[in-house]
Parts: structure tokens; C-alpha cells; sequence
């Protein structure tokens, strides 16, 4: 006998069986994602060696310490951010790719302006033996070369950069010449961006290729401590403290150091949890030595890093709220320049030409401006 149902009925049994699966399959998804919490993270490295530093902890031990223990259970999972524009953490947040974010002071204070984000935990740097919350600017040159002694003396010379969203590295460094009366647009006879690749523009330094530098006080000692006799550090103040602590080594200026921001979808509780577990870290741990990290503290404010995004055109107001601009593209850098009162900013593909035109020319892996600030006619 026949045991199977008519042909249509059949066919009907078929297709609901499918959609069945499918939004069982859809369902299981969704809760493996509500289950995992992705950490971005950036520093002036590769993508290897970022996630070799950074995974160790807010993958392997945020699973260990705060996920597990969850009911129910949720891992962390560690992706290294903003080395393109196809890794933008701000594209991540957008599209819900990214729920926490270990960052420069500079990027932090964007996404908590832009994405309503929620500062949770600044990280303790150990430079010397002196635990202090800060990292410092260091603006250099080489202590042979006589021609610049004083920022005053970078008229018509030439400066290496790092990462638009860095303090250390660019704006904190365009405010203090600023305030010297040094516009880097309009003064300089060039100004080179390389992103996070500074020991490219540190070496230009040391071979007279490039004046000046901006540069991370610590990265500078940490990697090059032979050089610290070679280099001159322009308008170093000395005794200069950061939350009553006094910074031992070369600094221009102080600035706020990386931290941890994380979406405010997360709730509290799993916050007080997240930052009660990297309390925990100290010194000893293989990975906290690795990153030369002394512990984590409750998060500093960031608005002073956001005011001097503003300054220096990396972050512009839109609809009420901060927005900073990518770091990736010529054209991203070249939309943060103002020019000072009585200049005007040349048009887009002017500026890719001066260089050129003024016997500058620009190495490979760097970014150049050559004077896009001109005086009004």
C-alpha cells in the first residue's frame, strides 16, 4: 500500500521542513553571535603582531576570567582594527561588527563622541621604573643638527608624522607648534604622514632626510634606546606630571594613553565584570610584560584628546555630534587641514602636485604635503 501523503501535501511537508531549518539555523546563529563580544584592537604594528600582544588578553583571559562564568557562557573574540579602510572600526561599529575597542586616547574619545561608546579602562604604562597613566609627546630632532634648536626654527623645514588619530604621534604635536606660531600647513616646507609605520620617518630623522619628528616619548626608548644621546627634544619641559605622577623621561607634552571603550548595548553589570577583571592584571603576566603594562585603572577622561582632535581638523562637528575623519586616504588628511586667517587651502589636486613641483618629492609608504596652506591674493 501507498503509505505516502498526495503529491501536493507532500511537497508542502517539504518546504515548511525547509523553512523550518532555515530559521532554526537563523536562530542558532543569532544566539552564537549574542553569545560572542568582538574586541578590535590597534596599535603602531602589523596585524600579526597586534593580535600576538593584544589576543592574550582581551581574548584568551576576558573568555577565561568574565566570559565562562556567564549563564550563559560568552567568548571573546579579538580582531586588530584600522589598519585600512577595510578594517575601519568605525565602518565595524556601523555594521555591528565590533562591540569593544582597545585604542589610542585620540580614536577612543571619537567613538564614544560619534557612537555614544562608553569609556571603561585606561591602561598603566611602565616607562623606567615609573608607573604612570599617560603616554608622552616627544617632538625631535637629531642634537647634531644646529639649524633646529627651538620650534621656532621649523620654518621651511621638513616634518615626519604618524597616525592622524594619535596624540603623540600628530595633533597634540600640530598644537604645540601652534602655539608657538608654527602652522605645519603653511610653515613647513613639508609635512609626511606614514601612519603607523614610525620607525620609517624616525630613521628619515636620523639620516637628515627629515628634520623633525613627532614621536611617542616611550616608543622612542623603548626601541631605540642607544639613539636618546643622538636626539634633541624641541620645547622639552622637564618635571612635567600627569595625575601627580612626574613623566621620567623626554616630553614635549603629556596626553591621556590607550584604553578601552565598549558599546553601551553592553550592560553594566558585564562592564563592572570586564573592568574588575583587568584590574586584576599586573606585570607578571606574560602578556601585561609583553605590552609593558604595570595594570589597567578605572577610564580617564578623554575630552582633552577629543578638544585637540577638533583643533587640528581631525574631528569636525555634524548634526550635534563629533565626528573624526578616516586616517587611511590622502584625501581623508587632506579634508582635516584649515588653513590660518589670511590663507587658503589649495584645491585637491593642486596639493597632490606641490611636492613634485617643489623638488619634494614623496617616498613610497608615506603621505605628503608641501604648503597647501597659500596666502590669499
Amino acid at each position: 500500500k501507498n503509505f505516502l501523503p498526495p503529491v501536493g501535501v507532500l511537497d508542502g511537508m517539504i518546504r515548511y521542513n525547509a523553512i523550518a531549518l532555515f530559521v532554526t539555523q537563523c536562530m542558532l546563529w543569532a544566539a552564537a553571535k549574542d553569545n560572542t563580544l568582538v574586541v578590535g584592537g590597534w596599535q603602531a604594528q602589523n596585524a600579526d603582531t597586534i593580535t600576538k600582544l593584544l589576543a592574550p588578553i582581551f581574548q584568551d583571559y576576558l573568555t577565561e576570567q568574565v566570559g565562562k562564568k556567564q549563564n550563559p557562557p560568552i567568548k571573546f573574540v579579538f580582531k586588530p582594527v584600522d589598519l585600512d579602510a577595510s578594517t575601519s572600526s568605525r565602518q565595524m561599529i556601523i555594521n555591528g561588527q565590533l562591540d569593544m575597542l582597545y585604542t589610542l586616547s585620540g580614536s577612543l574619545a571619537c567613538k564614544a563622541a560619534e557612537f555614544g561608546w562608553v569609556p571603561l579602562a585606561t591602561q598603566r604604562n611602565i616607562v623606567g621604573t615609573t608607573v604612570v597613566d599617560c603616554d608622552a609627546l616627544a617632538i625631535f630632532s637629531l642634537l647634531n643638527n644646529s639649524a633646529v634648536t627651538k620650534p621656532e626654527d621649523l620654518y621651511g623645514k621638513k616634518l615626519g608624522c604618524g597616525y592622524l588619530f594619535s596624540g603623540t604621534t600628530y595633533y597634540q604635536g600640530f598644537q604645540l607648534l601652534l602655539n608657538h606660531g608654527i602652522h605645519i600647513f603653511r610653515d613647513l616646507a613639508q609635512v609626511r604622514f606614514y601612519g603607523a609605520d614610525y620607525e620609517s620617518y624616525y630613521q628619515a630623522v636620523l639620516r637628515g632626510e627629515l628634520d623633525v619628528g613627532f614621536a611617542t616619548s616611550s616608543w622612542i626608548t623603548k626601541n631605540h634606546p642607544k639613539d636618546v644621546d643622538l636626539l634633541r627634544i624641541l620645547d622639552k619641559k622637564d618635571g612635567l606630571s600627569y595625575e601627580g605622577v612626574q613623566y621620567p623621561s623626554m616630553a614635549s607634552s603629556l596626553t591621556t594613553t590607550y584604553g578601552l571603550v565598549v558599546s553601551d548595548k553592553i550592560t553594566w553589570e558585564l562592564k563592572r565584570k570586564i573592568l574588575d577583571a583587568l584590574q586584576q592584571l599586573n606585570s607578571t603576566n606574560a602578556a601585561m610584560k609583553a605590552l609593558k603594562l604595570a595594570g589597567w585603572t578605572s577610564s580617564s577622561t578623554y575630552a582633552g584628546a577629543l578638544t585637540a582632535m577638533q583643533h587640528s581638523g581631525v574631528a569636525y562637528e555634524s548634526d550635534g555630534k563629533s565626528i573624526c575623519r578616516e586616517p587611511f586616504k590622502r584625501a581623508d588628511i587632506f579634508d582635516s587641514i584649515s588653513c590660518p586667517d589670511g590663507y587658503d587651502k589649495v584645491d585637491y589636486n593642486t596639493s597632490a602636485r606641490q611636492c613634485d613641483l617643489a623638488g619634494q618629492p614623496c617616498p613610497a609608504g608615506a603621505i605628503c604635503f608641501c604648503k597647501p596652506c597659500i596666502k590669499k591674493q
